[in-house]
């Protein structure tokens, strides 16, 4: 079975596929004067060439990327040095050897420097020789007797290996520019992912240095809801219909934790996680926490509704200090831990539905703007002890 090409690699396909059409193309006017001039055994040579270089083109297809580069290059090169050897400076062929040196800084890739500073390195030894050694080189055919004819031959030799030049660089160029679209557009979706999971300035922190430090935060407000009956209920279901049903509320949760100005953390099963005054500190953030769990509330009995599912919300809340951090390193994850957090958690659990179990902590400062009725003294697993409260929605 033909192995798939990498996408990375197919950019450097398709440049040497087109280098090769244009070469072809540009060898046309060459064989035409080689059959006029009827200088046989060069247009022997040159047609060698041309279908090695059509060699490149099986190779490609075959899969072998590096071989068919090598072969290529290393063909036009020598048939280029050959061609500046017989023609002699009066024609100066070896001015090709410029675009076959570019040709072999473009089509290889970085893990293949080893074989295009060996050919580049050829092209340009080869042109110094003939520059700068052998600059009175004698042609070996004479091939024009006319000096104007001789001169304008040379002249359009020079031409057309700086147009060649500058067309394989401008193909590279727009290469680089289809490159660099594709690089933004990934940056963008990945921005967006991550983003997705993490608050914007841990998502900015990650990006520019590739890690992140926990940070301690003193007051944050804590949130947890689950479901209830939502374990037997999804017993009696299609799984598709759980995930629908699951998908449909979490959603609302998500438009009202983004109005609240509060920060998601994590879902688990029908479970939900909420936090405020992390990753920046708020001075309202008990407030906001208070305003999006009444939300939920409300959340919850609109889609019970609805969708003929009687679903009912109990939610925990509480304050206190808590450290804050990503974890892992394959699959981030934005968390909390500390006290605080399992006392949140043990609100919800030791709460009934359809109801907010409240902290005294929670409660402080938020007399003037909810409701409480003092649900007393309860021993909380993993606490012990705890006074706590039910937060009702203002008349």
């Amino acid at each position: 079975m033909k192995q798939k090409t990498p996408e990375s690699d197919t950019k450097y396909i398709r440049f040497l596929n087109g280098t090769l059409l244009l070469f072809g193309m540009s060898q046309l006017p060459v064989l035409w004067l080689l059959v006029s001039l009827e200088l046989w055994v060069p247009l022997l040579v040159n047609s060698a060439a041309l279908a090695l270089c059509g060699l490149g083109f099986f190779l490609n297809r075959r899969g072998q990327h590096l071989a068919a580069k090598v072969v290529v290059i290393a063909t036009v090169t020598a048939n280029t040095g050959y061609f500046a050897v017989i023609m002699g400076a009066s024609a100066p062929a070896h001015f090709w050897l410029i675009p076959m040196a570019v040709l072999g800084v473009l089509a290889f890739k970085a893990s293949e420097r080893v074989y295009m500073v060996t050919l580049v390195g050829l092209s340009m030894a080869s042109f110094a020789v003939l520059e700068f050694v052998h600059r009175d080189l004698v042609p070996a055919v004479h091939h024009f007797d006319n000096p104007v004819e001789a001169l304008q031959a040379a002249q359009g030799s020079t031409v057309s290996a700086i147009l060649l030049t500058l067309i394989l660089v401008g193909m590279m160029h727009r290469r680089f520019a289809h490159s660099e679209a594709a690089l933004s557009d990934e940056k963008s979706q990945s921005d967006r992912l991550l983003r997705a999971i993490l608050p914007d300035s841990v998502a900015k922190e990650l990006r520019e240095t590739g890690k992140t430090t926990p940070v301690r935060h003193e007051d944050v407000s804590i949130l947890f809801a689950d479901i209830v009956g939502f374990t037997p209920l999804a017993a009696s279901m299609p799984a598709e219909e759980v995930v629908a049903l699951l998908a449909a509320v979490f959603e609302r949760f998500d438009a009202l934790i983004a109005e609240c100005g509060v920060e998601k953390i994590k879902t688990i099963g029908d479970a939900y996680m909420v936090a405020s005054g992390v990753p920046q500190a708020q001075s309202d953030h008990a407030q906001r926490l208070a305003h999006c769990a009444i939300g939920m509330l409300a959340i919850v009995a609109q889609f019970s509704a609805e969708s003929g599912h009687p679903l009912q919300l109990r939610i925990g809340l509480h304050r206190g200090p808590a450290v804050a951090g990503v974890i892992g390193s394959a699959k981030f994850a934005y968390d909390l831990w500390g006290e605080s957090v399992n006392l949140a958690s043990r609100l919800e659990s030791s709460g009934e539905p359809g109801r907010i179990h409240v902290s005294e902590a929670f409660r402080h400062g938020l007399d003037e703007m909810m409701d409480f009725q003092e649900r007393g003294e309860i021993t909380l697993k993993g606490v012990g002890p705890t006074r706590t409260h039910w937060m009702v929605k203002p008349s």
